[in-house]
């Protein structure tokens, strides 16, 4: 287990209070986090994914270790996935769509206790995003909740150079683009492989043109169309910067409707951060109990 993943585990642990109740670890991987609150609560778990692979491993750490912990291969999503009552869900950096579904589901499922540390809110939105608690009065899009995790607190500076040479390179890329079909407009295109980042820009031009059924751009016009693939990739961080201003507010008030759906649904709610930003981002924590 990766050490940032393991000290997050151990924050996570000694910040949540154990319930007494049989706990279920939701889209739990390996189990890490279950196993070690199986070990420091003495109570059973249940941890919950839709890989086979990761559970069989998870139950082979499980056994090495000596704790009570089952693993069961489901699809969270599904309105039947092994929610039962009088149970505690846990889950760490669940996804959107994964940890509104356990928020969704813990009244009508009878559940005891809750902690949960959302993460990537905007997947599995669909068009605008739809409240849990109240209706909106203003759209939120999908677009718009993914700006609540693009932060890069935990990534190394290789991982950030990587990453500004992609932008670059793809702003660049849609320089040529708007000169070969005389548009101004900036158009999306499907991902980008990673490694297309890792050569040259000129061999990077090359695979983008012939995907994207353009020109390949002349020899002597990469330097130029690099070049401005780069001062368009500092004019959009820098416009970023007015727009991130607004990504914790954004976060905490993602969070906050989980937290209302569940106060509306009978628990007491807190929220609260579970470790300092350093060690992630996503260290909004809600607890739930119910009353």
């Amino acid at each position: 287990m990766p050490g940032r993943k393991r000290a997050q585990i151990a924050a996570f642990a000694a910040t949540v209070d154990g319930s007494g109740l049989p706990v279920i670890d939701w889209c739990g991987g390996k189990g890490h986090l279950g196993r070690l609150l199986a070990r420091q609560w003495k109570v059973a778990v249940t941890t919950v994914d839709s890989d086979p692979a990761l559970c069989a491993d998870g139950r082979d750490l499980a056994a090495r270790a000596g704790v009570e912990q089952d693993f069961v291969v489901a699809d969270a999503t599904l309105p039947d996935t092994c929610l039962d009552r009088g149970q505690h869900a846990v889950a760490l950096h669940a996804c959107g769509h994964l940890h509104r579904a356990l928020v969704a589901r813990a009244a009508p499922s009878g559940l005891g206790a809750l902690d949960v540390v959302p993460c990537c809110y905007h997947l599995g939105i669909e068009g605008n995003y739809r409240t849990l608690s109240r209706p909106l009065l203003t759209a939120v899009s999908g677009d718009d909740a993914r700006m609540a995790v693009t932060e890069a607190v935990t990534a190394a500076p290789r991982q950030l150079r990587q990453r500004d040479r992609e932008m670059a390179w793809k702003l660049g890329f849609d320089t040529w683009r708007r000169l070969h079909d005389d548009s101004d407009g900036y158009r999306r295109f499907r991902p980008v492989p990673a490694a297309w980042s890792r050569g040259s820009f000129g061999e990077f031009m090359q695979l983008m043109a012939r995907r994207e059924k353009v020109a390949v751009p002349a020899a002597s016009d990469m330097d130029e169309l690099e070049r401005r693939g780069w001062q368009r990739q500092r004019e959009v961080m820098r416009l970023s910067i007015v727009r991130h201003a607004f990504r914790r507010p954004l976060e905490v008030w993602l969070a906050l409707d989980l937290a209302v759906r569940l106060e509306d649904d009978g628990y007491a709610v807190q929220l609260r951060r579970f470790c300092e930003r350093r060690l992630t981002p996503r260290n909004l924590l809600i607890s739930a109990r119910l009353r």
